[in-house]
């Protein structure tokens, strides 16, 4: 077939698949705005919507949406239309008809009726999805608008809202069942680069999910809507689905499971409910109990600090703790100061911070943790200025600090001895890894900070002080397996959390120019952007495998004394000759990404006046994230 016929052909089959798509996008939304789901079985309604976005993904990427647009360069950049038209169009009109035929047997048997939608829901997709709080861009609302109001075009009671009169909750299961294998088979009739292509989409819209969900019996449905998934194993043989295709995609929504039960663990312990979670809801989410927390508070006599450690003010040292057993245990300790509150005195009183290490304790103990996260395992905190519980007023300044215990991980590649090593130590001590270990290490810790922001958790403390690692059993480094330290100023991403940070030029050399400032009424409040540009200094630092001072050739003893040369720090890492230095060093890829982090704003998405706390602007901002960002760096081959 000569290139001009194959073309025509191409674009006629995905004419007629479009009119088969709208038809699908139709019915699957009647469903989905049903009224009268009842309240436990509400999951299986975000289990559809999940399943919508596959379809969306997988139009988007085929490049059927684009047709509708009058735009056919996609199509005909694929082979999809030409080499498996009629795949295609059989697997389209399936689920069609299958929620078609689904919602008429409902409508027989009486278990589904017609209502007013006085709200005009079915012409308004942004406002459903806002009520159930589940991402919509703006491109696929458009989409679900037009097609509605097609649909209005055939006959008023074509567009009337659907109610359930009684939930048919296993046809629905059923439902849900034959349509995601429909989901399946869609994907794997295109190459391996677009089923890596929906899959990161599909990713995305998933992360927004849970960035929208914060309510525990949210996350709770959330969760179940997962299981349903991750227990129904595609029924696609290997040869439709590669093995690799499916685990990936396993691996996904588990560790969105993972994620949601680890967000609602820390709503949990920032809610001010005073009855628990029923039975129910704490079981699906591993929440635990309140009283399991009490452990974390640990006597200081059990904690044997190194003797260094005594007279050292470095923010962690190792320890050696006595378990209840009378067994001991290699540990390590990080630090968290605080001072005796004064008349006057603007930072907090030391039983708020006492409060937010309890809380972070609390936080970095649950399990499961998500893998992704790469932060350590914390087994409790104390007081060092206590001894039995009393606090000598005497101590000096050294031991007015509250030590977070953490185990070293289980790993038996893992040297057993060797202590944690700082990403600050390597810059200032060791020969410049290679290309592909510094780009494994930036995507790594890229990552961890995405899916930290994902629970709704700032880290506040982003530097190269704050990257750790344990060396092999050879006392080798592996650049991809860095741990994300230094939690002792983090805070939950509310508007009403209060902001403590400390205040000095080490500090202040990660961290932005807007979150500096010797008044604490002046210095605005710390949100993930400004995590975000401390990331990209640490880009920074890895490029070049040295310090951000002795990159921009920063006096300390200057700078100490001297706000303002912390405050140029930005100004200067954008500077022109700064950014095309990175990208001699690491590549064009690697630049853009860095810059974007640095330079923040627009460039992340954000417009002017934007509240990071507000959910539609979390989610937009993580996105820019993965997609400008995480991703690319994953991609990055040398």
């Amino acid at each position: 077939m000569d290139p001009v016929s194959a073309a025509g052909l191409a674009v006629g089959v995905a004419s007629i698949g479009l009119q088969v798509y709208t038809g699908c996008i139709q019915g699957i939304q009647l469903l989905i705005t049903a009224v009268g789901f009842p309240e436990e079985c509400k999951y299986l309604n975000l289990r559809l919507r999940m399943e919508q976005q596959r379809l969306f993904a997988w139009s988007e990427t085929s490049g059927l949406l684009d047709l509708d647009a009058k735009n056919s360069q996609k199509i005909l950049e694929s082979n999809t239309f030409v080499l498996h038209r009629q795949t295609v169009l059989d697997l389209l009109v399936q689920v069609e008809c299958l929620f078609k035929e689904f919602k008429e047997h409902q409508k027989r048997h009486k278990r589904l009726q017609t209502a007013p939608d006085p709200d005009h829901i079915l012409q308004r997709p942004e406002k459903d999805a806002a009520d159930a709080n589940f991402p919509l861009p703006q491109r696929r609302r458009d989409f679900i608008k037009k097609a509605m109001n097609k649909l209005g075009e055939t006959s008023q009671e074509a567009v009337e809202r659907l109610k359930w009169v009684s939930f048919d909750k296993a046809a629905f299961e059923v439902l849900l069942s034959r349509f995601s294998t429909l989901n399946d088979s869609m994907t794997n009739i295109l190459d391996a680069r677009m089923q890596v292509e929906i899959h990161h989409t599909v990713q995305d819209t998933n992360r927004g999910v849970l960035q929208l969900h914060h309510k525990i019996t949210d996350l709770s449905r959330l969760v179940m809507a997962l299981n349903i998934k991750l227990e129904a194993a595609s029924p696609l043989p290997a040869s439709q689905m590669s093995m690799a295709q499916k685990r990936a995609n396993a691996d996904s929504l588990q560790l969105l499971s993972q994620l949601a039960k680890f967000k609602a663990f820390n709503e949990s312990i920032e809610s001010n409910k005073k009855t628990p979670w029923d039975e129910a809801t704490s079981m699906c989410l591993e929440l635990g109990k309140p009283s399991d927390q009490r452990h974390l508070v640990l006597d200081r006599s059990l904690v044997e600090l190194d003797q260094a450690a005594e007279e050292s003010d470095l923010p962690r040292c190792e320890a050696t703790l006595r378990l209840p057993d009378g067994a001991k245990k290699k540990v390590w300790v990080e630090w968290k100061e605080y001072e005796r509150q004064r008349p006057g005195d603007l930072s907090p009183p030391k039983d708020v911070i006492v409060e937010r290490v309890r809380r972070l304790a609390a936080l970095l103990n649950h399990k499961p943790k998500p893998e992704a996260f790469r932060t350590p395992h914390c087994l409790g905190f104390f007081d060092k200025a206590s001894s039995d519980g009393i606090e000598d007023e005497d101590q000096d300044i050294l031991n007015m600090r509250l030590g977070l215990v953490f185990e070293r991980p289980v790993d038996d590649g893992l040297h057993t001895s060797l202590p944690p090593t700082s990403l600050r130590n390597l810059l200032e001590d060791s020969r410049k890894p290679r290309l592909t270990d510094r780009v494994k290490l930036a995507h790594a810790i890229s990552n961890c900070l995405l899916y930290l922001h994902a629970v709704n958790w700032l880290h506040k403390g982003l530097r190269s002080h704050n990257i750790i690692f344990f060396r092999t059993r050879s006392g080798h480094v592996d650049y991809a397996k860095p741990y994300l330290s230094g939690f002792d100023f983090s805070r939950p991403a509310r508007a009403d959390e209060l902001t403590d940070i400390p205040d000095d030029v080490e500090y202040n050399l990660y961290r932005h120019p807007h979150a500096q400032s010797t008044n604490p009424s002046e210095r605005e409040r710390f949100k993930k952007s400004f995590d975000i540009y401390s990331l990209g200094v640490l880009f920074v630092e890895i490029a070049h495998w040295a310090t951000v001072e002795k990159v921009l050739n920063i006096d300390m003893s200057a700078a100490r004394g001297r706000p303002s040369i912390a405050l140029k720090v930005r100004q200067s890492l954008l500077a022109e000759e700064q950014i095309a230095e990175l990208g001699a060093c690491m590549g064009a890829v690697y630049e853009a990404a860095a810059r974007k982090c640095i330079a923040g704003g627009k460039e992340l998405g954000l417009l002017e006046g934007d509240d990071e706390t507000d959910d539609q602007v979390a989610a937009r901002l993580s996105m820019v994230l993965h997609e400008d960002v995480v991703k690319p760096l994953g991609e990055i081959r040398i």
